[in-house]
């Protein structure tokens, strides 16, 4: 299984697809099938809108992954080219996987040919322990009270999404705590590991993705174009 994960999306009306066009197009399938998993969200039908919307421009047939059919993930995932896990609250969608035992479906599949997308809370849920949002709230300057989430440790690292945000820089003292290689990943950018080899894409040059190594702790930027490769991998 080869992960890409996305620090959120831009908001605004057009949504950039660069990266879902380049993971989707790597597949070499005339019509690479998507599995679509809304279930961090509150509302699922909005999420699942907001997704078709940004790849209508992008040749798949798109399934769809929620509570209708939870108990059949193993059987889809053998259907599907692609797992899309979208955003919204991860400590939400944290618990949806472990509750259905899905998080053991997932385990059961990291040796197959599929690639798993994870956007926002979607990439937080695969790694050991992430920064997120679990309980947003907002004064008149700032939306703040981010807090850690335990997440699967499918991937022994930790990520910090929309790290363009002023107010995650707590990211920086985060890290410390943490005996893990850990990312901050911008919107618009993609953290992608496949296998022990990991490197970045794009929706736009403005997007950055930085890298904590687990032994300095110091962010460094990662570059479009290159492959950096971890010895041991990331996969716990």
């Amino acid at each position: 299984m080869k992960f890409v994960l996305i620090g959120g999306k831009v908001n605004k009306d057009i949504l950039d697809n660069n990266i879902e066009k380049e993971v989707i197009e790597s597949i070499g399938k005339k019509i690479p099938k998507i599995l679509f998993c809304p279930l961090a969200a509150i509302d699922t039908d909005k999420s699942i809108k907001k997704f078709k919307e940004l790849i209508k421009d992008i040749v798949c047939e798109i399934n769809i992954f929620d509570y209708h059919n939870i108990n059949d993930l193993d059987n889809l995932l053998n259907s599907n080219d692609i797992f899309y896990v979208g955003g919204g609250n991860a400590n939400h969608l944290v618990e949806v996987f472990k509750n259905y035992n899905l998080d053991k479906v997932l385990i059961n599949h990291l040796d197959d040919d599929i690639t798993y997308i994870g956007s926002s809370a979607g990439a937080m849920l695969v790694t050991l322990k992430s920064l997120g949002d679990r309980d947003i709230y907002q004064d008149n300057f700032h939306i703040y009270n981010y807090k850690m989430v335990d997440c699967l440790d499918i991937l022994h690292i930790s990520i910090c999404p929309h790290f363009q945000n002023e107010d995650l820089i707590i990211y920086n003292d985060e890290v410390k705590k943490l005996d893990v290689p850990s990312f901050g990943i911008e919107e618009g950018g993609a953290l992608v590991i496949d296998n022990d080899k990991y490197y970045i894409l794009k929706d736009n040059n403005k997007n950055m993705v930085y890298y904590y190594p687990q032994n300095t702790k110091l962010m460094t930027p990662l570059i479009r174009g290159e492959v950096y490769e971890e010895n041991s991998g990331f996969r716990s």
